[in-house]
């Protein structure tokens, strides 16, 4: 088990029934132990009232209600959950509002089911997200994750991008040292010949078999979600390096195709605005 502590925010999905980021949730706390889970719920009402302000206190009493019952019918898991309710019009904006002052690591995320609204909500948070790791849940699994694909830009000299290669093989290894049936696979992306790396040199850095060390033709939005798919992978761990205006557009609409392709879990780490708590 990890001992450091995790702080996970599984975002409540108010128009449906199953809540796949608080199963996940549960079964990441379950496996690693050291965990806190909130789980989050942004209510919001456009009905015309005399009284906007008694509106608001009777709807988030409403939804406050509603969230308690789905935590009881998950109380058999054996943890505490935090519930915590926002009112807000925009529930992408508070839920990066919510993740910044609760000092949350990873949000936990049910994937948007079709390539339009990933373009109008997940793009949003994974440019949004201050400090917080994404998780979005393509799938309704609590099966014991078995394959990981970590994607690395083998090509990069900028620091920050080297910086997030680290940490994402870091995170690869950690979650293969705390189950040893799990595969832990690489994958990185190159245009041309002058950029190729030897897989056998990748698998030696990694500490892996070299046939679980995938170096492929073509760009990181056509490469990365074909490899997860013929590994069938259960979870991939990518890469956004936090960055405002129009650098922010590129990076965020190569994660939308990674995300829309691929059918695996999928974990974004973000590197340029991760905080350092060894301050706090």
């Amino acid at each position: 088990m990890d001992s450091q502590e995790i702080r996970m925010m599984a975002v409540i999905d108010p128009t449906r029934v199953e809540q796949w980021a608080l199963r996940k949730a549960i079964a990441i706390a379950k496996t690693r132990g050291a965990s806190t889970i909130f789980a989050y719920l942004c209510a919001h009402s456009t009905t015309k009232c005399g009284d906007p302000e008694r509106l608001r206190e009777v709807d988030i009493r409403r939804h406050q209600l509603w969230l308690d019952e789905i935590l009881t019918d998950f109380s058999d898991a054996g943890m505490t959950i935090e519930p915590i309710i926002d009112w807000n019009a925009d529930w992408r904006d508070a839920i990066c509002i919510a993740a910044e002052r609760a000092k949350i690591d990873v949000v936990i995320k049910r994937a948007s089911g079709n390539p339009d609204s990933l373009a109008n909500s997940d793009r949003r948070l994974i440019r949004g997200l201050d400090g917080s790791a994404l998780f979005l849940v393509k799938h309704d699994s609590v099966a014991p994750v078995k394959n990981v694909l970590v994607a690395i830009d083998l090509n990069t000299t900028d620091s920050s991008h080297l910086a997030l290669n680290n940490a994402i093989v870091e995170l690869g290894q950690r979650i293969r040292e705390n189950d040893s049936e799990v595969q832990l696979h690489s994958v990185s992306a190159y245009e041309n010949a002058s950029q190729f790396s030897h897989p056998p040199d990748v698998a030696k850095i990694l500490n892996i078999t070299r046939a679980q060390a995938h170096v492929c033709r073509g760009s990181a939005a056509e490469v990365i979600p074909d490899q997860a798919n013929k590994i069938a992978a259960d979870l991939v761990i990518i890469g956004n390096v936090g960055r405002r205006g129009l650098s922010g557009v590129t990076i965020g609409n190569t994660a939308e195709k990674i995300l829309t392709d691929i059918k695996a879990d999928v974990l974004i780490l973000v590197q340029e605005m991760r905080r350092d708590r060894t301050a706090e």
